[in-house]
This record gives C-alpha cells, sequence and structure tokens, in this order.
C-alpha cells in the first residue's frame, strides 16, 4: 500500500532523513521507533506532504505523493494524526471531528463518519458539546484520532499518540487502534513508548539519525539484545 524508497528530507539546508526506505502492506500494522531526533516525525511530515523538501519516491497504491499537496494526499484516503493533539481549543468536539471531514461534500457521509467515531470513543459522543481545549490531554488524543478517522481512511497515520499522557489512557488508546486496525484500516505508527508499540504492531523499523537501522517482525524485535539494551532498559 505504501512505499518510500531513498527519501531524503528536512527543513533547510541540512536534510534530517538519509535515505529512507521502508514498506506498508495493505491491512498491516507497523511501527516506527527510535530515540528522539531519530527523524521519525519528520518521515511522516513527508509522507504527508507537510514537507516541500524531499527527493525519492513515496507512493500510495502506486501512486507518486511526492508530486501531491498535502490535501490532495488526504483526499487519496491518508488521515495523519499529529504529534501533540492540536486539537481546535475553542471549538467542540463534535465541531473538531467533523473538520476531519471537511472533504466530504456529502453530509450523510459526515454522519456516518460521525457515528462510527462515537462507536470507538463513547466518552466523545457524551462530551461532543464541550470544548476540546477544556478536556484533558488523553481526551484530547481521543479527539485528535477521531478527526483522523472521520476521513474514514485507508491508511491511519499516529505520531507519537502516547506523549504526555498517564499509562493507564495510553493502554485505553492503544486498545483503541488495535480496534481501528481489527475494522480493516492499515495503521504506521510512530511511538516512545517502545514495548507497547512493538505488543501492538505486527511489523517494525528502527531509526537512528535520519535512517533506517533495523527491520523486522515486531516480536523478534522486543527480543533482539540491541533494542532491549538500547530501548528497554534490559
Amino acid at each position: 500500500m505504501l512505499e518510500v524508497s531513498g527519501l531524503t528530507a528536512g527543513y533547510g539546508a541540512q536534510p534530517v532523513l538519509h535515505g529512507v526506505s521502508l514498506e506498508v502492506a495493505r491491512n498491516e500494522f507497523v511501527a516506527v521507533i527510535g530515540a528522539n531526533t531519530a527523524g521519525k516525525s519528520t518521515l511522516l511530515r513527508a509522507i504527508s506532504g507537510l514537507l516541500p523538501q524531499c527527493s525519492g519516491r513515496i507512493a500510495f497504491e502506486g501512486e507518486d505523493l511526492t508530486r501531491l499537496k498535502a490535501h490532495e494526499i488526504a483526499g487519496l484516503g491518508i488521515a495523519h494524526v499529529p504529534e501533540g493533539r492540536h486539537v481546535f481549543a475553542d471549538m467542540t468536539v463534535e465541531e473538531n471531528l467533523k473538520m476531519g471531514a471537511y472533504s466530504h461534500a456529502n453530509p450523510a457521509f459526515a454522519h456516518h463518519a460521525l457515528e462510527r467515531v462515537y462507536e470507538l470513543f463513547p466518552r466523545l459522543k457524551e462530551r461532543r458539546a464541550q470544548y476540546a481545549g477544556s478536556m484533558s490531554g488523553g481526551e484530547q488524543q481521543m479527539v485528535a484520532v477521531g478527526r483522523g478517522m472521520m476521513l474514514e481512511p485507508k491508511l491511519l497515520i499516529l505520531d507519537e499518540p502516547s506523549l504526555g499522557l498517564a499509562p493507564l489512557v495510553v493502554e485505553e488508546m492503544h486498545q483503541r487502534f488495535l480496534d481501528i486496525h481489527r475494522s480493516g484500516v492499515t495503521v504506521l505508527l510512530v511511538e516512545q513508548n517502545v514495548s507497547l508499540a512493538l505488543h501492538s504492531a505486527e511489523r517494525a523499523y528502527v531509526m537512528a539519525s535520519g535512517a533506517i537501522e533495523i527491520e523486522g517482525a515486531a516480536r523478534e524485535l522486543l527480543n533482539d539484545d540491541r533494542i532491549r539494551r538500547a530501548y528497554l532498559g534490559i
């Protein structure tokens, strides 16, 4: 479904990514792990068309994304839930969610998508009239994920969804990610919680200094001494 080949990208003259290549198959759950500043978020921003300086190839279902604008990439069925949530604080939960379906003119589509999000996150339905800025960090993360799901995406990209959240909330969110995956959505996850990421994903890539260092089955990487020493403190 997604193929990244020889990707070099950055924010200025100095690139952050150096020849990154990875693949995500349809219906797969893939994680990207690594230390801070490894280039994980930059990789996701490049896939979503948020970086103007890219070379290499990014293809989604065979279509070259490097020639498309960010809104065109979203229109293909790629939803990006950014690091830090970025909810619209002065809008209600439901207004935030409906923003995720802005590209669909048919009101029936938005209604159907909204009901699916409320099934996934019942708490959001209870608080649909509450301003998003007044909610807890975990609830705002639900809003951010729900907004992405309003697109009814083929590929859901999640950038550090556990950042700043309490452990119980993190576990709850990852259960929802598994539910989303089981519903038929392909998932690409960047996650600081390496253990949880590797327990959730089927395959994983390890990034360091803007390049892919290791790749393999997630369960095998859990038992890899390099991963255990560097990220799991074992």
